[in-house]
């Protein structure tokens, strides 16, 4: 094969700062968390990447470089071999649509025209997540429109305002990516994916893809009992300018913070926090156009969280009449949202030993989830109470017969 030079891993390494020794040194910091060891890609390893004298990385590189960089293997330039059955994925990556399928030229001019067709496009994986949750395939359809945003970057001729919408659009994507990846518990990918996102946002000069960056940044870091990040990381959301202009994300950014202390059980902050939430959410046009990932945060979401941090505080019968009040306002559509609340409302039942009705509620939450819920936070959240359950009541009739009928470890 003849050698071609990897121009696409060098105008990242270039976009980015990279020399080839911190790249070699970022992708073995990935490879020990993919393998438990540090990997032995040097800088040599990395001019044969871009020599293209290896045209195409081991996996376990090419897993690592996806970390580092948020983008694919192909999407960097490299060329898969024939066994791999990546030919398609090659020639999918050497044209990107503005829409309907056209291959779009290098020289060709991009307009906000095309950045609200991309939009429309990501809006849509939040609507995918809103009723079913994360999973990988969610993740990796996110990625794809990262790629496409960059690779519009790339090819194309656009105004100031045009480019940081792309930069922006590429930033929103990514994180949308790494919370499918904190919702199926994989930290890894989800912590590359928003440090890519963060970096992102900065280069769009975008408030409220920061936001959501330091947002999901404080959800990965409280999922993996790192409290003290989850709270500064948090307070980077509550203090940016995205939360200055819009009291919509003051308030999540509000919630956020309570939900870091609830998690140590500081019950004066959580319920100061919360009560800022609350009041910087009756001040907000909720009207007014935001991107498609914050259409759950409304007054059922915050019902429903405010119904969590009751519940972490041991207030169970608050828990349990948030959990009412966001059940009976949240949309139909936001199926996943509503069988997590569901199980919260179980718990916080069965917390009182209100054993049948948390048995009935239960149930209502796994006829909604079926056999196999997507989210592990969902999964999670069901073992949790089958927990409770055996832990409060193994012996009672209700009790016993839906941990019968449920069985060993079904999650």
């Amino acid at each position: 094969m003849e050698r071609v030079r990897n121009r696409a891993l060098g105008s990242w390494m270039d976009q980015h700062g990279f020399t080839t020794v911190e790249l070699a040194d970022r992708v073995n910091a990935a490879l020990e968390q993919l393998t438990g060891r540090r990997g032995r890609v040097s800088d040599r390893t990395v001019f044969r990447w871009l020599s293209g004298e290896t045209p195409w990385p081991q996996a376990r590189q090419r897993q690592a470089l996806q970390m580092v960089t948020g983008r694919s293997a192909t999407g960097l330039g490299f060329v898969p071999r024939t066994a791999d059955g990546e030919e398609d994925e090659v020639r999918r990556r050497r044209f990107v649509t503005a829409a309907g399928g056209a291959a779009l030229p290098r020289s060709a001019a991009v307009g906000m025209s095309d950045v609200r067709r991309l939009r429309a496009r990501i809006d849509a994986l939040a609507h995918q997540d809103d009723a079913h949750g994360g999973s990988r395939g969610l993740e990796n359809a996110a990625l794809r429109r990262a790629d496409q945003a960059q690779e519009l970057l790339r090819r194309t001729v656009a105004s100031s305002r045009a480019r940081g919408a792309l930069y922006a659009l590429a930033a929103d994507a990514t994180t949308t990516a790494a919370w499918a990846a904190i919702d199926t518990r994989s930290p890894a990918r989800a912590a590359a994916y928003l440090h890519r996102a963060l970096a992102l946002a900065g280069m769009a000069h975008d408030a409220d893809a920061e936001l959501r960056a330091w947002h999901n940044i404080s959800m990965l870091a409280t999922q993996q009992d790192r409290y003290s990040d989850a709270l500064a990381a948090a307070e980077a959301a509550r203090t940016s300018r995205a939360a200055a202009r819009d009291p919509l994300y003051a308030s999540l950014a509000h919630a956020r913070t309570a939900s870091c202390h609830a998690r140590t059980g500081n019950r004066q902050s959580v319920l100061r926090s919360l009560g800022y939430a609350e009041r910087s959410f009756t001040r907000a046009d909720t009207t007014a156009w935001r991107p498609g990932w914050l259409r759950f945060f409304d007054a059922a979401e915050l019902h429903g969280l405010a119904s969590v941090f009751h519940q972490r505080l041991g207030q169970y019968d608050l828990a349990e009449y948030r959990a009412h009040h966001a059940l009976a306002q949240l949309r139909p559509d936001l199926v996943r949202n509503r069988v997590y609340y569901t199980v919260t409302l179980a718990l916080a039942q069965a917390a009182q030993r209100n054993i049948e009705q948390a048995c009935a509620t239960a149930d209502q939450a796994l006829a909604l989830a079926g056999p196999a819920p997507a989210s592990a936070r969902i999964r999670i959240l069901l073992g949790q109470f089958r927990t409770r359950l055996s832990a409060l009541a193994p012996y009672e009739p209700t009790a016993a017969d839906w941990l019968h009928r449920i069985g060993p470890h079904p999650w």
